[in-house]
C-alpha cells in the first residue's frame, strides 16, 4: 500500500478514476490543514473531505465560442449574431411568441454558466418590477433556474429556458401569475 502522502499515487488514484477503470483505488481526501491524501473514508480518516476525482478541465475562450457557434447555427433563431463589445458580449436573438410579442435578448457564458439578459422591451414596459413575479433581476438578467446565479449550464438550455421565459411572462402581461412555477 502507499503512503497516504504519495503524491504518485494520488496522482494514479485521479487518472484511474478520469479514465473510469474500476480499480479499488484509495479515494484522494483533503484534511482541515488543506493536505491532500490518500484515506478509505472510514471513521480513522474523519474529519476529511473527499476530493471529486474529474478532469480539471476549462475550454479556451475559442473553443468555446467555436462550440457556441455550432449551438447556435443549429438551434437558435436565424437572426442571432455574436455581439462583442467589451462589457456586452454574447448571443443576441429576437424572439416571437405565440402571443405575437417580441423579445430581444442575449446569452452570454459568465465564466461558469450562461446567464440571458432582456435587451428588449424595456422593464418598464413589463406588468410587474418584482423580480419574483417575472424572474427578472433589476439588472436585465432573468431568472433562469433557482440555483445562485440563475443560469443554466449550456447556451442550448438557457436559449430554451429564455423563450419560456418570454411565453410566461407573456401571460402575465395577459393578468395571469407566472405560468411555469408550481409554487406561484
Amino acid at each position: 500500500m502507499a503512503d497516504m502522502y504519495d503524491l504518485n499515487a494520488i496522482r494514479d488514484s485521479f487518472f484511474a478514476s478520469q479514465s473510469k477503470k474500476p480499480t479499488g483505488q484509495q479515494e484522494v481526501y483533503v484534511d482541515r490543514d488543506g493536505k491532500v491524501r490518500l484515506g478509505t473514508g472510514g471513521e480513522d480518516d474523519a474529519p476529511l473531505s473527499r476530493v471529486p476525482q474529474s478532469t480539471f478541465a476549462a475550454l479556451s475562450t475559442e473553443a468555446r465560442l467555436a462550440r457556441e457557434y455550432e449551438v447556435v447555427r443549429t438551434k437558435f433563431p436565424a437572426n442571432t449574431y455574436y455581439e462583442d463589445a467589451p462589457g456586452a458580449e454574447g448571443w443576441v436573438y429576437e424572439i416571437t411568441t405565440m402571443f405575437n410579442r417580441t423579445y430581444v435578448m442575449c446569452a452570454h457564458f459568465n465564466g461558469t454558466e450562461y446567464q440571458v439578459r432582456l435587451i428588449d422591451p424595456d422593464l418598464e414596459s413589463l406588468p410587474s418590477h418584482d423580480p419574483h413575479g417575472v424572474h427578472l433581476y433589476g439588472s436585465g438578467v432573468i431568472c433562469l433556474s433557482e440555483r445562485p446565479g440563475s443560469g443554466q449550464p449550456t447556451l442550448q438550455d438557457a436559449y430554451a429556458r429564455s423563450a419560456a421565459w418570454a411565453l410566461g411572462v407573456d401571460f402575465v402581461k395577459m393578468g395571469h401569475p407566472f405560468p411555469f412555477n408550481a409554487k406561484q
